[in-house]
């Protein structure tokens, strides 16, 4: 464990040398600092945040779910998603041009609506806001990989699904990456070669799936919920975020959250 005391850390992220993430419960986005320990607070997003990125000049971007936009961390609004988007919005990748992905949920989970399909918005570089893609099952994790592909976790269809990126930005050629069979996958990350690590917080564990659903490592957490996960800029150590719960009620009792580090050798 190398950070605790976290509502529901998520989205987490490197980036010059540094591990990013949002407490989603917490309203905050932090940094850690592998050298020092020292984490320090970026943004404060009363209303949740959620995925991170940058724009091509290092400006950090943040989801706000609960409101539907996205954010700069100094608190002005890139982009705001609500003409697009019936529900609440999620993690988000951005792209080398500063096209920002962002999932949404597709229906209200906390108020245990009845499931609707989800979509994958864009945000332009400009901050025009469109659907890249539906028909989604709860579109969550996202990672663009050196072949021009998105990848997203479907959290309720227990699979990842890939997408082209076009020139234009656009999305098309939907193919299936993986099937997890009983894994409900969350945030992933990109390994060196071409497999993607998935947090599964309802089978407590972090696995590494390569392209058709072959399985090549594991880590189990039987005692808490793996949310999200990253690797370093070396690839030999894996971030993970974890919770002692799914449940917002329960996240939101206590700061039990935790940042755990995986040696990968």
């Amino acid at each position: 464990m190398v950070a605790s005391g976290f509502y529901f850390p998520e989205a987490p992220r490197w980036r010059d040398g540094h591990l990013w993430f949002s407490d989603v419960f917490g309203g905050l986005v932090y940094s850690w600092d592998p050298e020092t320990g020292e984490i320090a607070e970026h943004a404060q997003v009363p209303r949740r945040p959620s995925g991170l990125g940058w724009t091509p000049d290092g400006q950090l971007l943040v989801v706000s779910t609960l409101d539907r936009t996205l954010w700069r961390a100094d608190g002005t609004t890139v982009a705001d998603l609500n003409p697009v988007s019936d529900s609440k919005i999620n993690d988000m990748v951005v792209d080398t041009d500063g096209t920002a992905y962002i999932g949404n949920d597709g229906f209200d989970l906390e108020a245990r609506a009845p499931e609707q399909p989800a979509q994958i918005l864009r945000v332009s570089p400009t901050g025009e806001v469109s659907v890249a893609a539906d028909g989604l099952r709860f579109a969550n994790g996202m990672v663009i990989t050196p072949r021009r592909r998105l990848i997203v976790a479907e959290t309720w269809g227990r699979r990842l699904t890939s997408f082209a990126v076009d020139d234009d930005g656009s999305l098309g050629d939907r193919l299936l990456f993986a099937e997890l069979g009983a894994g409900s996958p969350d945030g992933i990350c990109l390994a060196p070669d071409g497999q993607v690590w998935v947090a599964d917080p309802m089978g407590r564990r972090v696995l590494l799936i390569a392209e058709g659903g072959t399985v090549d490592q594991v880590f189990n957490f039987p005692g808490c919920r793996p949310t999200a996960c990253v690797l370093d800029d070396t690839g030999s150590h894996l971030y993970v975020c974890t919770a002692p719960s799914i449940d917002p009620a329960k996240v939101q009792a206590r700061p039990g959250g935790e940042i755990v580090a995986i040696d990968l050798g």
